[in-house]
C-alpha cells in the first residue's frame, strides 16, 4: 500500500449550515430564484400534459378540468405564478447586467435594458391575456 503525499496544502475551511445563503441578500435572491425553476417546472409540466389531453381525449380533458378547478390546484397556480413572476423579474434583472445592448456605439444602462425586458413581458402577459379572452 503506498502513502502519496498530497501535493496541495489542506485549507481550513468554514462549516456552512443548511440555510447558509440567508445571511446575504444577493444569495438569499439566487437560492429563491433557483427553488421557483421547481415550480415553473411542475407547472409546465401539467400545462403540457393539459394541452395533450385537449388534443386527444375531450372526455379525459373534462375530467381533468374538474382536478384543476380543486382549490388545491388553483392554490398551487397561484403560487405558482408568483415565482413565476419572481423568477422572471429576476432574470431579466440579471440579463441587464449581462446582455451589452448598444445603441450606436453607446451600451445602454442595465436599468434600461432590465426595463426593456420587462415591458416585452408585459406587452407579450397582455397578449397572452387577449387570447383567453377573445377564446371564451
Amino acid at each position: 500500500m503506498s502513502t502519496k503525499k498530497n501535493p496541495y496544502p489542506t485549507l481550513p475551511r468554514k462549516r456552512l449550515g443548511p440555510v447558509w445563503w440567508l445571511a446575504n441578500p444577493h444569495y438569499t435572491v439566487y437560492m429563491l430564484r433557483e427553488l421557483t425553476s421547481f415550480f415553473v417546472t411542475v407547472f409546465s409540466l401539467i400545462y403540457i400534459y393539459q394541452i395533450s389531453l385537449l388534443a386527444t381525449n375531450r372526455t379525459l380533458y373534462n375530467q381533468y378540468l374538474s382536478v384543476v378547478r380543486n382549490p388545491a390546484m388553483i392554490l398551487f397556480s397561484a403560487v405558482a405564478l408568483g415565482f413565476t413572476l419572481f423568477h422572471s423579474l429576476t432574470w431579466f434583472n440579471l440579463m441587464g447586467k449581462i446582455q451589452l445592448i448598444k445603441v450606436g456605439r453607446k451600451p445602454l444602462s442595465p436599468m434600461i435594458v432590465t426595463g426593456i425586458f420587462t415591458v416585452l413581458l408585459v406587452v407579450i402577459l397582455v397578449g397572452v391575456i387577449q387570447l383567453f379572452l377573445v377564446g371564451k
